[in-house]
């Protein structure tokens, strides 16, 4: 929309944008960008995503999602610069379509990139952002809606906005587990299990749309994820950090409290859980779960290799303490408190599975397999649990991303783009889809928005970019770690990274992971914890911010 010379106004009700997008790591799948190599097809990604979907598969959305799959990528490459050069096979995937960043997570980067692209526009007052500012209310006249009311989260003022189309892009409701939640009407008995999603997450647009009649599908269709992680300084916080499928992609395996494998770690997110479910006796013989039991626990386990091609995300993650490094079989087992005997005939069983290029369970897909001498071999090892992670279910939408009521009529001046829709995934979510989702039926909404103005601003948005990265450094004065240190409060964040001393004070509270990440880093060198998440081009945006050299000597 401001592309094409349109206005906009963002209101998010958190302090940060970005919501849950931050999160996804596994990257955004695109089918077929002109370097395909690896004999995929639309007509192969479409019957995966059906596949996942399953009954419910809404073949019209579904069809929009794939076909426009090529042109999303390349639109977060080329117009938000985003690094998606890596290509990679996630669960239930056929061929290789997910792209990620060479150096940084996926979500992450394009969340950055885009925020940095929309604001951009600021100085022209083409848009204007509204943090801590939730809508309550869609305003509408002779049947269309013509705007919203909304108060702020800090001191409740209370404003109506007026606008020639709305877009709800608000996400889903599985962080919110409050008694009316739509989680306790629909999946009750998911109210006990850790969840992925902020606690931002409750269904907020899904609320507004239906308000005004709108329609809603497949609310009950709750993605339960298998992996996320326990974090063993917090085991019982309810908000849970994602393992990303990425970990199972590159060869990392599942194995139980007896150390054995028990399922194919390349199937589908609904085959790993079910897999995972049936360790409890009720689930195993009902195929339901009762609230009051306890969620099961297991080891995710990588290899040397696979830890190596999953590099980034390895980073991070033992950056957070959520992955242990261990050398040999002996400090494995002890690590993960199961018999040796048991662990060896595991991952010995695995090896030869993997040299005949099928498994018990039909995986014919081995990447990252442990070496043969188990004694020197490095391993990385965390537990994961099944958390809540996607809302399928949501507002009713059409190919176009207009919102629609019970007998198919449109809501005019309404649309939605996103999590808070129904019916992209039906059943079950493909990894890399989510962000997918966002970017082709976004676009297909700012696409369509009629814009009054014919201006086109993309080429000045450009010429502003060429002129900033192209300005010559400034000479930079030598800092120590003593002075370095000192500043580190919430008014004063110095920064180092790479050698470079940054002050990221300003920056911290806008920061897409949240103040809390910065300002853990206040007065230290703060590269690996950069490193582990972030493109060290992403720097090149910081230069005025440069405060010196840091000196370690």
């Amino acid at each position: 929309i401001l592309d094409r010379g349109g206005s906009v106004l963002i209101l998010e009700k958190e302090h940060l944008l970005g919501g849950n997008s931050n999160k996804a790591s596994s990257g955004i799948n695109g089918c077929c960008p002109h370097n395909n190599t690896y004999d995929d097809s639309l007509e192969s990604f479409k019957n995966d995503t059906v596949r996942s979907a399953g009954a419910v598969a809404d073949l019209k959305l579904i069809d929009t999602l794939v076909s426009n799959s090529e042109k999303a990528v390349l639109w977060l490459q080329n117009r938000a610069h985003v690094d998606l050069s890596l290509l990679a096979q996630l669960g239930g995937h056929s061929h290789k379509r997910t792209h990620r960043p060479s150096n940084g997570m996926a979500g992450a980067e394009i969340i950055y990139q885009m925020q940095k692209a929309v604001r951009s526009f600021e100085k022209s007052g083409k848009v204007k952002i509204y943090v801590d500012t939730k809508v309550t209310q869609l305003v509408t006249e002779d049947g269309r809606v013509v705007g919203v009311t909304c108060e702020s989260t800090l001191d409740g003022t209370v404003r109506e906005l007026r606008a020639h189309n709305v877009i709800l892009a608000t996400g889903g409701f599985a962080s919110d587990r409050s008694a009316g939640s739509y989680l306790s009407q629909y999946r009750p008995e998911l109210m006990s299990f850790p969840a992925t999603a902020g606690p931002f997450s409750t269904g907020d647009g899904i609320t507004l749309a239906t308000t005004l009649g709108a329609a809603t599908r497949d609310m009950e269709k709750v993605q339960i994820h298998p992996t996320g992680w326990v974090d063993p300084a917090d085991p019982s916080n309810p908000t849970k950090i994602l393992a990303a499928e990425l970990m199972r992609g590159v060869g990392g395996i599942l194995i139980n409290n007896k150390g054995r494998r028990f399922c194919n770690e390349l199937g589908t997110r609904a085959y790993v859980t079910d897999k995972m479910l049936q360790h409890n006796e009720h689930f195993a013989k009902n195929g339901t779960w009762q609230m009051e039991d306890e969620v099961p626990t297991f080891h995710l386990v990588l290899s040397s290799s696979a830890a190596a091609d999953g590099k980034k995300h390895v980073d991070l993650y033992t950056h957070k303490g959520l992955l242990t490094k261990v050398t040999g079989l002996d400090a494995l087992a002890s690590k993960m408190k199961v018999s040796k005997t048991a662990l060896e005939s595991t991952l010995r069983s695995y090896q030869q599975a993997a040299k005949a290029g099928v498994d018990e369970f039909g995986k014919v897909s081995f990447r990252g397999v442990p070496e043969d001498d188990l004694t020197k071999e490095t391993f990385y090892v965390g537990v994961v649990t099944p958390v809540l992670h996607y809302c399928m279910g949501g507002i009713k939408i059409d190919e176009k991303g207009n919102v629609l009521k019970d007998d198919g009529t449109v809501i005019e001046g309404l649309h939605a783009a996103g999590e808070v829709t129904g019916g992209v995934h039906g059943n079950n979510r493909l990894g890399g889809n989510s962000l997918l989702e966002c970017t082709v039926f976004g676009t297909i909404v700012g696409q369509k928005i009629p814009i009054k103005s014919t201006q086109k601003t993309l080429s000045t948005q450009k010429l502003v970019q060429e002129t900033n990265t192209g300005k010559n450094a400034k000479e930079l004065p030598s800092i120590s770690m003593a002075e370095l240190s000192k500043h580190n409060t919430e008014e004063d964040i110095w920064v180092a990274i790479h050698g470079v001393v940054y002050d990221f004070t300003e920056f911290a509270h806008e920061h897409p992971a949240g103040f809390g990440s910065i300002f853990d880093l206040a007065g230290k060198d703060g590269t690996e914890a950069f490193d582990a998440v972030h493109n060290q081009g992403m720097l090149e945006d910081f230069e005025d911010d440069r405060k010196g050299i840091l000196i370690t000597s």
